[in-house]
């Protein structure tokens, strides 16, 4: 999974995707996942119309429900850990047009404030995107073979509230990114597509996992 999350990173670039500057990863050496408590959550879900890796649509259905269900099950994972949100906002961009990678063109300055207004204690950024095309997969094996997939890219931020000190920056990479696609390349086909709901899950918990990293 990890060459193939390599190899989407890579035709992003190639395709113009990706641009040659934006977040540079920071982890605060102090920091501890068990300090946050009543985080406010600013979460941007764009679905891009021309997806980054090729021509692919979203429905309109789609578009209508995923932002959505991603905001339900990121809340239902913070509150799995003991992370009670005093406030979440949902900034869902459901056409968005240019070459944007997660957290750019961010307003944080709008979070920091939502944040303070509702006296949460951190503030967590997590920027979303969502793109369908046409992937080559089993790129390393004798079979390789192409086939339209839906890849979830994403970008996270933590700042404390207090003194607005950055704690954390993840910026999209393979520990972000999740794909509908599980490939048999012994048989060249695909061995399992997850469902729309299944890769939120997937995308969510690969979040958490690096905002709640030890």
């Amino acid at each position: 999974m990890r060459a193939f999350a390599t190899l989407l990173l890579a035709l992003m670039f190639a395709q113009g995707c990706a641009l040659p500057s934006g977040p540079v990863a920071f982890r605060d050496p102090g920091f501890r996942p068990s300090q946050i408590r009543r985080p406010a959550v600013a979460l941007r879900v764009s679905l891009d119309r021309t997806a980054a890796f090729g021509e692919g649509e979203f429905s309109a259905r789609e578009r209508a429900t995923l932002p959505e269900a991603y905001e339900a099950a990121l809340l239902e994972g913070l509150n799995a850990e003991g992370i009670l949100p005093v406030d979440i906002s949902l900034a869902a961009d459901r056409s968005p047009r240019g070459s944007q990678r997660p957290l750019e063109g961010i307003d944080r300055a709008e979070a920091f404030s939502r944040g303070w207004t509702v006296s949460a204690d951190y503030l967590v950024i997590v920027d979303v995107r969502w793109s369908r095309g046409e992937l080559f997969h089993c790129r390393e094996s004798r079979r390789p073979f192409t086939e339209l997939t839906t890849v979830v890219t994403a970008g996270l931020e933590l700042h404390r509230l207090s003194d607005g000190a950055r704690l954390l920056v993840e910026p999209t990479g393979p520990d972000l990114l999740a794909t509908d696609i599980e490939a048999d390349c012994g048989r060249r086909r695909i061995a399992r597509r997850a469902s729309g709901q299944e890769l939120t899950e997937a995308s969510v918990g690969k979040v958490l996992r690096r905002l709640l990293k030890p």
